[in-house]
């Protein structure tokens, strides 16, 4: 009754707001930071089975058959403008279903769901919304930052509190959770997850004007980082942070003033209890390097089995027990590879790299280059994209602003050039008249003299 209920009401948003798509764009994005996998049984009522999908992939859902009957024509441009693409993406996706339709349990089929097709197609629909009018990428940015920031705020309450407070019940059922050690995940389902999400947004702080707000946001994602315990996620804000200063508009004084000011923090922050957890972590790192080395190995010497097809979603899960390992291949390449066959692996992510590759670094939006960079590194770090949570989304939220930036400054400069050889050429210019000297000018003919 709860699930259909919350169907009813996505669908009627849907319906409601289909000329205001960008209010359920940011609602899916803060459904999916601030309630967790763990955490959607609270929404829905449904916590398994084949329709225990997180609340967001209902009202994508929902919103792109709306936008379907509404307005088609923007998804057909949308797909016509990238259309090698997004056949290669439905090419995994039909692989990927046809891996896991007759192997995988019902949790597998809901990951292939939540992890693959809902994020593509709210690739999709970000793009189509993008050829209805400007201003998206800002909008997008924007809601990044707020709901991450939030999720950090959630993380800092729980490292106080020393306790989960926001959907205990779910997170119980977790298997590494009573193993934490001091490590939160603020409204995320892993602390790694939200280490992602930090990742993600701290290059997009730059793009915003006020230099307090960015101080502001640097240090709590700074904070949350460190509460993740994610050695990755701090080098990866830390480098963030020193690029928006430098990214961000202004004095070479005022930079200078925001550097010193955010190595007084780092000092400050060094010398706080907030370390302690990641010195921890860098003088016993309780096996993660030798897992991952393990399970490369294991993959290595099993990779011919998966090179077509691989067991379907959920198969990389039981093949890292069979190595020995206690939690997975910790790599979304690796697993998905086993889970769906190298070629389509290969294809999904050789996708997100060309989309980064050939949009290049000067994107006319601070940062984002960055993030898109961070988008493809980060989530090879962890299982990210192969578990339930916020990655896929996060993920192909930030490609969206990467090809919608890329399409924005390509459209912007065709106009440039367009304009330049409709222009009328400048006159040339011409010296002004005036008094010969003496001897220039040419010679006058001489006539005979007369006689």
């Amino acid at each position: 009754m709860q699930l259909a209920l919350w169907i009813g009401l996505c669908l009627a948003a849907a319906l409601v707001l289909r000329r205001h798509a960008r209010v359920l764009i940011v609602l899916v994005i803060g459904l999916w930071i601030l309630v967790p996998a763990v955490g959607a049984a609270v929404v829905t009522g449904v916590d398994a089975g084949l329709l225990g999908f997180h609340p967001a992939t209902w009202l994508v859902l929902c919103a792109f058959a709306v936008r379907m009957l509404h307005d088609p024509w923007s998804v057909q441009q949308a797909l016509a403008r990238h259309f090698l693409l997004f056949l290669v993406l439905a090419v995994v996706v039909i692989a990927a279903f046809l891996a896991s339709v007759s192997t995988s349990t019902a949790g597998g089929l809901v990951v292939l769901v939540d992890q693959i097709l809902i994020p593509v197609l709210f690739f999709l629909l970000l793009l189509s919304e993008a050829n209805r009018g400007g201003g998206l990428v800002g909008t997008l940015r924007g809601s990044l930052l707020l709901f991450v920031a939030l999720a950090c705020l959630a993380a800092v309450l729980q490292w106080q509190a020393k306790d989960v407070l926001f959907y205990g019940s779910g997170y119980n059922t977790q298997y590494w959770f009573e193993r934490q050690s001091g490590r939160w995940m603020g409204t995320l389902d892993q602390p790694l997850a939200l280490s992602l999400a930090v990742s993600l947004a701290a290059p997009l702080v730059a793009g915003l004007r006020h230099k307090v707000l960015q101080a502001a946001l640097l240090v709590l994602m700074v904070v949350g980082s460190l509460i993740t315990q994610s050695r990755v996620g701090i080098i990866a804000v830390a480098v963030s942070a020193v690029a928006v200063i430098l990214l961000a508009q202004g004095r070479a004084w005022v930079k200078a003033v925001m550097l010193a000011g955010i190595a007084g923090v780092g000092a400050a922050i060094v010398s706080s209890p907030l370390i302690d957890g990641v010195t921890a972590r860098l003088a016993n790192d309780s096996g993660s390097a030798q897992a991952r080395e393990v399970a490369l190995d294991y993959f290595l010497a099993h990779w011919n089995d998966y090179l077509l097809g691989g067991g379907g979603i959920g198969t990389s899960f039981r093949l890292a027990f069979h190595a020995g390992l206690q939690s997975s291949l910790e790599n979304p390449l690796l697993m998905y590879s086993v889970d769906i066959g190298i070629v389509a692996a290969g294809l999904y992510f050789g996708s997100m790299l060309v989309l980064v590759a050939r949009r290049g670094f000067r994107l006319g939006y601070p940062g984002l280059a960055l993030a898109g960079v961070m988008a493809l590194v980060i989530p090879q770090t962890y299982s990210s994209l192969a578990t339930r949570s916020a990655a896929g989304i996060m993920v192909w939220t930030v490609l969206a602003m990467v090809v919608i930036a890329g399409d924005e400054r390509r459209e912007r400069l065709r106009r440039e050039q367009a304009a330049a050889a409709l222009a009328p050429p400048l006159p040339a210019r011409q010296t002004p008249a005036g008094p010969r000297p003496a001897g220039a000018g040419p010679v006058p003919a001489r006539t005979a003299t007369a006689g």
